[in-house]
């Protein structure tokens, strides 16, 4: 998969709440974003290692689709009175814009993504470097199904931001050895997620 920038979100609902969280995102808020012009893919993740619960993952046309009309007009204060209801109540809220790498190398096969390891690395100078690395220490697993990297101004500063999808259960700790820090930059993210479904 490839696409020029992303949206990544994380939250996570109080216990009490869930199931009211996944019936907006799956029934209001998922489909109304999926829809926007310049929204390419979307998906939702269950984290089994890390912090917080849920992500949704937006591949974007560029970062000009969160600056659309239509975006515009549903998101801030022009929400859904659920979303207004339900976003205030979750914690770890974190909604990252990033740009794809343009050297981004092209590991990516059309398996299906059982695991998805999101990672960050904050303050970088050399995001290419690190993803290179990246790719240097996953290049003899045959579980990989993709290696994507993506910049994203946080703090003043650059982040590379890491999505690697694998096709095979791995654990969280499997990958810390190769992952956990690149070039000398250790991950202040570092997630492993499930596909979401709904039981």
């Amino acid at each position: 998969m490839t696409s020029n920038a992303l949206l990544l979100v994380l939250m996570e609902p109080p216990a009490a709440l869930e199931e009211e969280f996944n019936d907006w995102y799956d029934t209001e808020h998922f489909p109304q974003r999926r829809a926007m012009p310049g929204f390419e893919s979307a998906s939702r993740w269950v984290c089994v290692d890390g912090w917080p619960r849920y992500g949704a993952l937006y591949d974007l046309e560029s970062p000009d689709a969160l600056r659309s009309d239509a975006y515009l007009a549903a998101s801030g204060a022009q929400s859904t009175p659920w979303s207004k209801r339900m976003l205030p109540r979750t914690c770890g809220r974190r909604r990252v814009i990033a740009t794809a790498l343009s050297a981004n190398p092209p590991h990516c096969d059309d398996r299906p993504v059982s695991r998805l390891l999101i990672a960050c690395y904050p303050r970088v100078k050399e995001s290419h470097a690190l993803l290179a690395q990246a790719h240097e220490r996953l290049g003899a697993r045959d579980d990989v199904v993709h290696v994507r990297g993506f910049e994203a101004r946080e703090d003043d500063a650059t982040s590379l931001w890491l999505m690697v999808g694998f096709n095979a259960p791995i654990s969280a700790t499997a990958l810390h050895e190769p992952l956990a820090a690149l070039k000398g930059h250790g991950a202040n993210v570092f997630n492993l997620y499930v596909p979401y479904t709904r039981g």
